[in-house]
Protein backbone atom coordinates (compact mmCIF):
# COMPACT_ATOMS: atom_id res chain seq x y z
CA UNK A 1 0.00 0.00 0.00
CA UNK A 2 1.42 3.41 -1.35
CA UNK A 3 1.85 6.34 1.48
CA UNK A 4 -1.74 7.90 -0.22
CA UNK A 5 -3.84 5.09 0.25
CA UNK A 6 -2.01 4.44 3.43
CA UNK A 7 -2.65 8.07 4.69
CA UNK A 8 -6.54 8.23 3.66
CA UNK A 9 -7.17 4.78 5.18
CA UNK A 10 -5.82 5.82 8.78
CA UNK A 11 -7.71 8.94 8.50
CA UNK A 12 -11.28 6.97 7.59
CA UNK A 13 -10.54 4.48 10.44
CA UNK A 14 -10.00 7.08 12.53
CA UNK A 15 -13.31 8.47 11.93
CA UNK A 16 -15.27 5.54 12.14
CA UNK A 17 -13.70 4.98 15.84
CA UNK A 18 -15.21 8.20 16.62
CA UNK A 19 -12.35 10.80 16.66
CA UNK A 20 -13.81 13.94 15.22
CA UNK A 21 -10.65 15.39 13.75
CA UNK A 22 -7.66 13.83 12.21
CA UNK A 23 -4.42 14.94 10.53
CA UNK A 24 -0.26 14.27 10.00
CA UNK A 25 2.40 15.54 10.42
CA UNK A 26 5.86 14.51 10.32
CA UNK A 27 8.71 14.05 12.83
CA UNK A 28 10.14 17.59 12.58
CA UNK A 29 7.26 18.80 14.28
CA UNK A 30 8.30 17.86 17.19
CA UNK A 31 10.54 20.77 17.14
CA UNK A 32 7.61 23.19 16.63
CA UNK A 33 6.93 25.60 18.75
CA UNK A 34 9.97 24.55 21.25
CA UNK A 35 11.20 28.54 21.58
CA UNK A 36 7.60 29.56 23.36
CA UNK A 37 8.23 26.64 25.19
CA UNK A 38 11.78 26.95 26.67
CA UNK A 39 11.20 31.04 26.98
CA UNK A 40 8.00 29.93 28.60
CA UNK A 41 10.01 27.55 30.97
CA UNK A 42 12.82 30.24 31.97
CA UNK A 43 11.06 32.90 32.76
CA UNK A 44 9.06 30.98 35.76
CA UNK A 45 5.74 31.00 34.31
CA UNK A 46 5.17 27.46 34.76
CA UNK A 47 4.57 27.49 38.55
CA UNK A 48 5.20 23.86 40.47
CA UNK A 49 4.82 21.93 37.50
CA UNK A 50 8.30 20.34 38.21
CA UNK A 51 7.82 18.03 35.16
CA UNK A 52 7.69 20.22 32.87
CA UNK A 53 11.39 21.39 33.82
CA UNK A 54 12.61 18.39 32.52
CA UNK A 55 9.87 17.99 29.21
CA UNK A 56 13.46 18.77 26.68
CA UNK A 57 15.33 15.85 28.59
CA UNK A 58 12.42 13.49 28.52
CA UNK A 59 12.15 14.42 24.54
CA UNK A 60 15.51 13.90 24.04
CA UNK A 61 15.33 10.34 25.68
CA UNK A 62 12.23 9.52 23.35
CA UNK A 63 13.72 10.20 20.63
CA UNK A 64 16.82 8.72 21.04
CA UNK A 65 14.69 5.21 21.45
CA UNK A 66 13.24 6.36 18.49
CA UNK A 67 15.38 7.54 16.00
CA UNK A 68 13.37 6.36 12.85
CA UNK A 69 10.40 8.28 13.11
CA UNK A 70 9.09 9.94 10.75
CA UNK A 71 4.69 10.44 10.89
CA UNK A 72 2.89 11.24 13.37
CA UNK A 73 -0.79 10.91 13.10
CA UNK A 74 -2.69 13.63 15.37
CA UNK A 75 -6.81 13.31 16.25
CA UNK A 76 -8.68 15.60 18.60
CA UNK A 77 -11.72 14.26 20.34
CA UNK A 78 -14.73 17.14 20.95
CA UNK A 79 -16.07 17.19 24.84
CA UNK A 80 -18.31 20.30 24.23
CA UNK A 81 -21.16 18.66 24.65
CA UNK A 82 -20.84 18.63 28.50
CA UNK A 83 -22.78 20.71 30.86
CA UNK A 84 -21.63 24.70 30.59
CA UNK A 85 -20.42 25.31 34.13
CA UNK A 86 -22.71 28.20 34.43
CA UNK A 87 -23.32 29.46 38.25
CA UNK A 88 -23.43 26.42 40.50
CA UNK A 89 -27.30 25.08 40.34
CA UNK A 90 -27.39 25.29 44.71
CA UNK A 91 -25.37 27.29 46.59
CA UNK A 92 -23.76 24.56 48.11
CA UNK A 93 -22.18 23.07 44.96
CA UNK A 94 -19.17 24.08 43.09
CA UNK A 95 -18.13 24.47 39.55
CA UNK A 96 -16.02 21.88 37.83
CA UNK A 97 -14.52 22.09 34.69
CA UNK A 98 -16.09 19.90 31.49
CA UNK A 99 -13.23 18.54 30.68
CA UNK A 100 -13.63 16.92 34.29
CA UNK A 101 -17.39 16.36 34.51
CA UNK A 102 -17.12 12.97 32.96
CA UNK A 103 -14.53 9.87 32.84
CA UNK A 104 -10.85 10.70 32.80
CA UNK A 105 -10.03 11.11 28.73
CA UNK A 106 -6.52 9.98 28.81
CA UNK A 107 -8.10 6.35 29.64
CA UNK A 108 -11.31 6.63 26.98
CA UNK A 109 -8.61 8.89 24.18
CA UNK A 110 -6.11 5.86 25.05
CA UNK A 111 -8.43 3.41 24.57
CA UNK A 112 -9.60 3.90 21.04
CA UNK A 113 -5.97 5.10 20.34
CA UNK A 114 -5.18 1.59 20.70
CA UNK A 115 -7.84 0.49 18.60
CA UNK A 116 -6.39 3.12 15.55
CA UNK A 117 -2.64 1.56 16.42
CA UNK A 118 -4.11 -2.18 15.77
CA UNK A 119 -5.80 -1.59 12.74
CA UNK A 120 -2.33 0.30 11.35
CA UNK A 121 -0.40 -3.06 12.51
CA UNK A 122 -2.87 -4.74 9.90
CA UNK A 123 -2.32 -2.42 7.18
CA UNK A 124 1.44 -2.63 7.37
CA UNK A 125 1.96 -6.92 8.41
CA UNK A 126 5.44 -7.21 6.50
CA UNK A 127 6.88 -3.48 7.90
CA UNK A 128 8.77 -3.18 11.11
CA UNK A 129 6.21 -0.78 12.38
CA UNK A 130 6.72 0.92 15.58
CA UNK A 131 4.32 3.35 17.30
CA UNK A 132 4.51 5.41 20.34
CA UNK A 133 0.88 6.29 21.67
CA UNK A 134 0.62 9.68 23.75
CA UNK A 135 -2.19 11.11 25.30
CA UNK A 136 -1.16 14.49 27.31
CA UNK A 137 1.50 12.21 29.65
CA UNK A 138 4.71 11.69 26.94
CA UNK A 139 7.20 14.39 26.23
CA UNK A 140 5.68 15.99 23.16
CA UNK A 141 3.38 19.43 22.87
CA UNK A 142 0.10 17.54 21.37
CA UNK A 143 -1.44 21.35 20.79
CA UNK A 144 2.36 22.45 18.29
CA UNK A 145 1.33 19.16 16.90
CA UNK A 146 -1.93 19.21 16.04
CA UNK A 147 -1.46 23.15 14.52
CA UNK A 148 1.44 21.84 12.48
CA UNK A 149 -1.15 18.94 10.92
CA UNK A 150 -3.55 21.72 10.27
CA UNK A 151 -6.77 21.01 12.45
CA UNK A 152 -6.28 24.25 14.32
CA UNK A 153 -4.20 26.77 15.62
CA UNK A 154 -3.34 28.38 18.96
CA UNK A 155 -5.38 31.07 20.12
CA UNK A 156 -4.01 33.90 22.45
CA UNK A 157 -5.39 32.11 25.69
CA UNK A 158 -2.94 29.35 24.78
CA UNK A 159 -5.34 26.85 23.63
CA UNK A 160 -5.66 24.73 20.28
CA UNK A 161 -8.57 26.06 18.98
CA UNK A 162 -9.83 24.10 16.12
CA UNK A 163 -11.98 27.21 14.09
CA UNK A 164 -15.25 24.89 13.11
CA UNK A 165 -14.97 22.88 16.57
CA UNK A 166 -13.55 25.17 19.12
CA UNK A 167 -11.16 24.70 21.72
CA UNK A 168 -13.28 22.38 23.95
CA UNK A 169 -10.83 18.88 22.86
CA UNK A 170 -9.19 16.22 23.72
CA UNK A 171 -5.80 15.41 21.85
CA UNK A 172 -3.95 12.80 21.43
CA UNK A 173 -0.69 10.96 18.73
CA UNK A 174 0.76 8.35 17.51
CA UNK A 175 4.10 8.35 16.77
CA UNK A 176 5.13 5.61 14.14
CA UNK A 177 7.81 5.38 11.39
CA UNK A 178 5.69 5.41 8.50
CA UNK A 179 6.18 8.11 5.68
CA UNK A 180 2.84 9.33 5.17
CA UNK A 181 1.08 12.35 3.18
CA UNK A 182 1.49 15.24 5.30
CA UNK A 183 -1.32 17.91 5.63
CA UNK A 184 -0.08 21.85 5.71
CA UNK A 185 -0.98 24.27 8.78
CA UNK A 186 -3.98 26.54 8.38
CA UNK A 187 -4.11 30.48 8.24
CA UNK A 188 -6.20 31.13 11.23
CA UNK A 189 -5.92 33.52 14.01
CA UNK A 190 -7.92 35.25 16.50
CA UNK A 191 -7.63 38.59 14.79
CA UNK A 192 -8.60 41.51 17.32
CA UNK A 193 -10.29 39.84 19.52
CA UNK A 194 -9.28 40.20 23.38
CA UNK A 195 -12.18 38.25 24.98
CA UNK A 196 -10.23 36.21 27.29
CA UNK A 197 -7.48 38.15 28.34
CA UNK A 198 -9.89 40.53 29.67
CA UNK A 199 -12.22 38.22 31.08
CA UNK A 200 -9.85 35.94 33.43
CA UNK A 201 -10.35 36.92 36.81
CA UNK A 202 -7.02 36.32 37.85
CA UNK A 203 -4.75 37.91 35.34
CA UNK A 204 -3.26 34.63 34.57
CA UNK A 205 -3.41 35.98 30.23
CA UNK A 206 -0.29 38.16 31.37
CA UNK A 207 -0.64 39.33 27.00
CA UNK A 208 -1.59 37.47 23.85
CA UNK A 209 -0.38 33.62 23.92
CA UNK A 210 1.23 33.92 27.69
CA UNK A 211 -0.19 32.25 30.47
CA UNK A 212 0.94 32.67 33.80
CA UNK A 213 0.52 28.91 35.36
CA UNK A 214 0.82 30.58 39.11
CA UNK A 215 -2.28 32.73 38.74
CA UNK A 216 -4.54 30.25 36.21
CA UNK A 217 -7.45 28.80 38.54
CA UNK A 218 -6.92 25.68 36.57
CA UNK A 219 -3.46 25.48 37.85
CA UNK A 220 -4.66 26.58 41.80
CA UNK A 221 -7.16 23.64 41.69
CA UNK A 222 -5.31 21.02 39.86
CA UNK A 223 -2.34 20.87 39.80
CA UNK A 224 -0.87 23.58 42.63
CA UNK A 225 0.38 21.70 46.19
CA UNK A 226 -0.36 23.46 49.67
CA UNK A 227 -1.82 26.50 50.55
CA UNK A 228 -3.34 28.78 47.65
CA UNK A 229 -1.79 32.66 48.06
CA UNK A 230 -4.93 34.51 50.13
CA UNK A 231 -4.77 37.33 47.25
CA UNK A 232 -5.57 34.81 45.03
CA UNK A 233 -8.69 33.24 46.58
CA UNK A 234 -11.35 35.76 46.57
CA UNK A 235 -10.83 35.63 42.67
CA UNK A 236 -11.31 32.12 42.11
CA UNK A 237 -14.82 32.68 42.82
CA UNK A 238 -16.96 29.04 42.79
CA UNK A 239 -14.81 27.19 40.78
CA UNK A 240 -13.94 23.76 42.64
CA UNK A 241 -11.89 22.07 39.97
CA UNK A 242 -10.32 23.69 37.15
CA UNK A 243 -11.67 26.61 34.64
CA UNK A 244 -13.06 27.38 31.41
CA UNK A 245 -13.60 31.00 31.74
CA UNK A 246 -11.10 32.06 28.82
CA UNK A 247 -13.00 28.91 26.53
CA UNK A 248 -16.65 29.94 27.74
CA UNK A 249 -15.51 33.37 26.08
CA UNK A 250 -14.16 32.47 23.22
CA UNK A 251 -16.70 33.20 19.88
CA UNK A 252 -15.02 29.45 18.12
CA UNK A 253 -17.00 28.07 21.12
CA UNK A 254 -20.64 30.02 20.70
CA UNK A 255 -20.48 29.65 16.97
CA UNK A 256 -19.42 27.82 13.60
CA UNK A 257 -17.26 29.75 11.42
CA UNK A 258 -17.80 29.09 7.47
CA UNK A 259 -17.28 25.11 6.04
CA UNK A 260 -14.65 23.67 4.08
CA UNK A 261 -12.32 24.44 7.22
CA UNK A 262 -10.89 21.35 9.35
CA UNK A 263 -12.65 20.73 12.42
CA UNK A 264 -15.68 19.07 14.33
CA UNK A 265 -18.51 17.33 13.52
CA UNK A 266 -18.88 16.31 17.20
CA UNK A 267 -20.96 13.20 18.12
CA UNK A 268 -20.57 12.95 21.68
CA UNK A 269 -18.39 10.53 23.87
CA UNK A 270 -21.08 8.92 26.23
CA UNK A 271 -17.55 8.82 28.17
CA UNK A 272 -17.21 12.95 28.33
CA UNK A 273 -20.73 13.39 29.34
CA UNK A 274 -21.84 14.42 33.09
CA UNK A 275 -23.82 11.39 34.14
CA UNK A 276 -20.89 9.39 33.55
CA UNK A 277 -18.53 10.97 35.96
CA UNK A 278 -18.00 11.55 39.54
CA UNK A 279 -19.09 15.38 39.05
CA UNK A 280 -23.35 14.34 38.47
CA UNK A 281 -24.12 14.58 42.00
CA UNK A 282 -21.75 16.81 43.84
CA UNK A 283 -21.92 18.85 47.27
CA UNK A 284 -19.64 20.81 49.43
CA UNK A 285 -20.30 18.80 52.67
CA UNK A 286 -19.98 15.59 51.03
CA UNK A 287 -16.35 16.64 50.11
CA UNK A 288 -15.64 18.26 53.29
CA UNK A 289 -16.66 15.18 55.15
CA UNK A 290 -14.04 13.08 52.88
CA UNK A 291 -11.91 12.06 55.27
CA UNK A 292 -9.69 9.01 54.21
CA UNK A 293 -7.77 8.24 50.81
CA UNK A 294 -9.98 5.12 50.52
CA UNK A 295 -13.07 7.18 50.98
CA UNK A 296 -11.52 9.82 47.99
CA UNK A 297 -10.79 7.08 45.52
CA UNK A 298 -14.15 5.08 46.55
CA UNK A 299 -16.13 8.49 45.26
CA UNK A 300 -13.72 9.66 42.41
CA UNK A 301 -11.68 6.73 40.95
CA UNK A 302 -12.10 7.03 36.79
CA UNK A 303 -12.99 10.65 37.21
CA UNK A 304 -10.12 13.55 36.89
CA UNK A 305 -10.75 14.53 40.07
CA UNK A 306 -8.62 12.54 41.23
CA UNK A 307 -5.59 14.89 39.86
CA UNK A 308 -6.17 17.11 42.84
CA UNK A 309 -5.73 14.11 45.19
CA UNK A 310 -8.00 14.45 48.79
CA UNK A 311 -5.86 17.11 50.16
CA UNK A 312 -6.13 19.21 46.98
CA UNK A 313 -9.96 18.90 46.57
CA UNK A 314 -10.72 19.40 50.26
CA UNK A 315 -8.49 22.96 50.08
CA UNK A 316 -10.78 23.85 46.80
CA UNK A 317 -13.87 22.91 48.65
CA UNK A 318 -12.70 25.15 51.75
CA UNK A 319 -11.65 27.92 49.09
CA UNK A 320 -14.62 27.87 47.78
CA UNK A 321 -17.13 27.89 50.59
CA UNK A 322 -15.15 31.03 52.43
CA UNK A 323 -15.76 32.52 48.48
CA UNK A 324 -19.76 31.96 49.10
CA UNK A 325 -19.85 32.44 52.94
CA UNK A 326 -23.14 30.23 53.26
CA UNK A 327 -23.45 29.42 56.68
CA UNK A 328 -25.12 26.36 55.65
CA UNK A 329 -21.36 24.80 55.02
CA UNK A 330 -20.59 25.79 59.05
CA UNK A 331 -21.06 22.41 60.33
CA UNK A 332 -19.12 20.94 57.74
CA UNK A 333 -16.24 23.36 57.97
CA UNK A 334 -16.22 23.01 61.56
CA UNK A 335 -16.07 19.71 60.82
CA UNK A 336 -12.93 19.55 58.90
CA UNK A 337 -11.24 22.03 61.19
CA UNK A 338 -11.64 19.78 64.13
CA UNK A 339 -11.13 16.29 62.33
CA UNK A 340 -9.37 16.32 59.22
CA UNK A 341 -5.84 14.76 59.06
CA UNK A 342 -4.68 17.46 57.00
CA UNK A 343 -3.05 20.31 58.49
CA UNK A 344 -3.73 22.11 55.08
CA UNK A 345 -7.45 21.53 54.80
CA UNK A 346 -7.53 22.34 59.05
CA UNK A 347 -6.09 25.73 57.48
CA UNK A 348 -7.97 26.17 55.09
CA UNK A 349 -11.09 25.27 56.59
CA UNK A 350 -10.64 27.44 59.62
CA UNK A 351 -9.91 30.48 56.45
CA UNK A 352 -13.19 29.80 55.46
CA UNK A 353 -15.30 30.18 58.73
CA UNK A 354 -13.34 33.52 59.37
CA UNK A 355 -15.05 34.09 56.11
CA UNK A 356 -18.62 33.88 56.93
CA UNK A 357 -20.29 36.39 59.62
CA UNK A 358 -22.56 34.11 61.54
CA UNK A 359 -19.29 31.57 61.92
CA UNK A 360 -18.11 31.18 65.27
CA UNK A 361 -14.64 32.36 65.44
CA UNK A 362 -12.13 29.35 65.83
CA UNK A 363 -8.39 29.51 66.99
Amino acid sequence: MDSVALTAAIKQEGYRLGFHAVGITPASSLKAREGELSRWLSNGLAGRLHYMEIFFERQAHLLDRFQDLKGIIVVAVSYASGDSPEAAPQATSGRIARYAQGKDYHRAVGKRLKRLESYLRALVPDHPLRVVRAVDTSPIQERALTERAGLGFIGKNSCLILPRGGSFVFLGALLTNLELVYDQPISWDCGSCSLCLEACPTGALRRPYELDARRCISYLTIEMKGEIDPELKPLLSDWLFGCDICQEVCPYNRRPTRRGVPGVKATPWPEFQREAGAGASLSLEEILRIRTDEEFLSRFAGSPLMLSKREGLLRNACVLAGNLKDPRLIPALTEAFQEDPSALVRQEAAWALGQIPSAMPVG
